[in-house]
């Protein structure tokens, strides 16, 4: 008999580490998977209250809220299509206009020489790899049709969420399935607040960039309110990026503008420290900032660009899983 507890155990482990490395094999159609779950935690997010107030079933309400949002998309890009399209274009025109007049600048004194130099000698070294550029159109049709199968695989999960959750319990021992079953569900409403909670900060970091640039008189304001709100998905990142792209726009009209573009975006990151993101907070999912880096750096080099942009839901759901399944229920659970 202990021989054969012995045989079943390393069974496990064996098993244990062929799933682990199945999972690897298959990390692009996991994050696939993930996104659905993304959208579908969405959905859910706003049908449930519809059904609970109508009264309206389950499957209906997260019909109605996907024909919704798609239809409040389709007005967005039939009224302000065609213009933030136009001004996308015209930024990406001023973009080497404006990286001409950095250079200009930094050759004035002498230490923006050095770093030009050092730029170059970097820009020398780095090979760049024609081959993956020549097929850039490829890639963004690719990334197109993924982001439709993520929509429809997210809206078949929204519908009958259920169904999935039963099957995969039927793959634990019957004993382990109250608490997993309670970690899913917990994780599904960590994710749901999560994302409640960003697309908050980004509509109000959007939209206040969008005014402030204009009440700056900077050129492309509604285009680059539209990419900081993009990229304020990405925690800590996003927005570096999204304040270099406006400094380095507004040094097209000179140096003193693009002073006055930083310093706004540095009082728009104290605002959002100290004011959005204690607001969100009250009701959405509390995530450390360093935690929120990790996230993206880890999860990042794993999994390259979509590791960045599902980064930080990857690490809620990570979190929520660790303190149900481990820690309350092996450590707290087993304390003396």
């Amino acid at each position: 008999m202990p021989s054969a507890g012995r045989d079943t155990s390393a069974f496990r482990v064996v098993l244990a580490i062929f799933g682990v490395w199945l999972l690897w094999q298959l990390r692009d159609v996991a994050l696939l998977l993930f996104g659905a779950i993304i959208v579908a935690a969405l959905l859910r997010a706003f049908s449930d209250p519809l059904s609970r107030g109508s009264r309206l079933p389950s499957r209906p309400a997260v019909l109605t809220v996907a024909l919704g949002l798609l239809a409040i998309l389709v007005l967005i890009v039939w009224s302000l299509g065609e213009p933030l399209a136009h001004q996308l274009q015209e930024l990406r025109t001023a973009l080497p206009k404006a990286w001409a007049s950095v250079r200009e600048w930094l050759e004035r004194n002498p230490l923006g020489i050095k770093m030009l130099e050092a730029g170059d000698d970097v820009a020398r070294d780095f090979v760049i790899p024609w081959s993956r550029l020549a097929g850039a159109a490829t890639v963004a049709t690719g990334a197109i049709a993924n982001i439709v199968l993520i929509v429809l695989m997210g809206v078949y999960l929204a519908l009958d969420p259920g169904v999935y959750l039963r099957g995969l319990l039927r793959l634990l021992p019957p004993r382990r399935r109250p608490a997993f079953q309670a970690a899913m569900e917990a994780s599904g409403e960590g994710l749901k607040k999560w994302l409640l909670g960003q697309g908050v900060a980004m509509l109000m970091v959007g939209v206040t960039v969008g005014i402030g640039l204009a009440l700056l008189g900077m050129p492309l304001a509604p285009a680059l309110g539209l990419i900081s709100g993009l990229l304020e998905f990405v925690p800590f990142f996003g927005p570096i990026a999204s304040a270099l792209l406006a400094v380095l726009v507004a040094f097209a009209q000179g140096p003193q503008e693009a002073l006055y573009v930083a310093i706004f975006f540095v009082v728009i990151q104290q605002l959002e420290g100290n004011v959005v993101i204690p607001f969100v907070q009250r009701w959405a999912v509390h995530m450390p900032p360093l935690l929120s880096v990790l996230a993206v750096v880890v999860f990042g080099t794993l999994f390259g660009v979509a590791g960045v942009v599902f980064g930080t839901p990857l690490m809620v759901v990570t979190l929520v899983l660790v303190e149900r399944l481990y820690v309350r229920d092996t450590l707290e659970h087993h304390a003396p």
